[in-house]
């Protein structure tokens, strides 16, 4: 990001109280978060005081607040105090630190594990499960169309949206953009469109594949302005390489610039063992979450393809919330041919520079080696971007 963020602290009860009472009189604007530290511990408060001052924090913070204090060491003490923050509108599930929705004037409820206390482990829901361990929190919009490449961007494309949490988050900040999110899945669709939304949102959850040239017909004809339709949660994976090719084709040919998020650059056979993504708010209710492999899905380093679930379990039941069957671990140098093959432009998203960097310009400090990417497809030629 570009813009440099601002960030107010508050080391006792009485400076967050002198820091909000300013914001709120409107003598001081809105910063971007708020750090509690010293002795501004919320574990110190009761859950009266807790709720109210997190209220206000709420309505005086555009992205959220950082904890300096920590968690309590007693998991009974640790997961009643997450639940207290995240029933008053802020989640953890990015590494930022506390975080709402930009500006948001909603309070959301992220408790998802409220269910499981009342009803084990069935009764969890599998969207909020994926969002709180595979959610894409700590990129967003503004990442992207802040960049010298997109930033005649003004309609957000979400293909394969499932949860749409790009698009959805995306919108409170930029809320005049246009969003449309494509997808199979009715339920998901459904939930989407019932979250809080603000009442000038242009926003169109599209029930349909991906693949289907009228699909993307559609998108461009509600297009404003350029257009970036961007895929997370590396579910391109799911598509066999025609499929992968002919996505990479309609898309670019209705959108200006189509971005896939990668995983880092790594061998296939890497990605066989079980990976844990056991949160803390998990283990202390008394479950863990994990991809798991399929039996007879082992990775296959000829053909990048492996089989595995996304699960959740006990010890004495498993819950599968997802499973990904077939799907093919697209390596990076494999999406640049396609590229080639499609004559299409291909760069990378350097988060040093914070800016997309061709291809053909490898430099290790843009930490593909060790965290996800985003690979940015285009038929505009590169002087088109620098005539803009």
């Amino acid at each position: 990001m570009s813009r440099k963020e601002v960030l107010k602290i508050a080391k006792t009860f009485e400076d967050l109280d002198k820091l909000l009472g300013r914001i709120e009189g409107g003598s001081l604007a809105k910063p971007d978060w708020i750090r509690l530290q010293g002795d501004c511990d919320l574990e110190d408060m009761t859950e009266e005081q807790r709720v109210a001052f997190l209220g206000r924090i709420h309505k005086c913070v555009l992205r959220g607040f950082k904890d300096a204090c920590g968690m309590p060491d007693n998991k009974k003490e640790r997961l009643k105090l997450w639940q207290s923050i995240t029933r008053c509108g802020f989640h953890d599930f990015s590494e930022l630190g506390w975080t709402k929705n930009y500006d948001s004037p909603f309070v959301e409820n992220y408790d998802y594990i409220q269910a499981y206390q009342t009803g084990g482990i069935d009764a969890l829901d599998p969207y909020k499960v994926y969002s709180s361990v595979l959610g894409t929190f700590d990129f967003g919009v503004e990442d992207f169309v802040e960049t010298k490449m997109c930033r005649n961007v003004r309609t957000i494309v979400e293909p394969m949206a499932g949860t749409a949490e790009f698009c959805h988050t995306g919108h409170f900040r930029y809320p005049d953009f246009n969003y449309l999110m494509i997808d199979l899945d009715e339920e998901a669709a459904g939930l989407v469109m019932g979250q809080d939304w603000l009442p000038q949102a242009k926003k169109e959850y599209i029930v349909g594949d991906v693949l289907a040239s009228n699909v993307w017909d559609g998108v461009k004809s509600k297009t404003e302005g350029e257009s970036l339709a961007y895929i997370g949660k590396q579910s391109h994976h799911f598509f066999d390489a025609k499929q992968l090719m002919q996505l990479m084709k309609v898309a670019t040919e209705h959108v200006d610039y189509l971005m896939l998020e990668t995983p880092q650059i790594c061998l296939v056979s890497e990605m066989g063992d079980t990976d844990e993504l056991t949160r803390q708010e998990q283990e202390d209710a008394g479950f863990k979450c994990e991809l798991t492999g399929e039996k007879g899905g082992d990775p296959n380093p000829l053909t990048n393809q492996l089989s595995f679930r996304l699960q959740a379990t006990n010890g004495r039941k498993e819950k599968t919330m997802f499973n990904y069957h077939g799907w093919t671990s697209w390596a990076h140098s494999t999406l640049v041919a396609f590229a080639d093959l499609l004559d299409l432009n291909a760069y990378y998203y350097h988060s040093e520079d914070e800016e997309f960097t061709t291809v053909r310009e490898w430099d290790e400090d843009a930490d593909c080696e060790e965290n996800v990417t985003f690979m940015l497809f285009t038929a505009r030629s590169p002087s088109d971007d620098e005539d803009d």
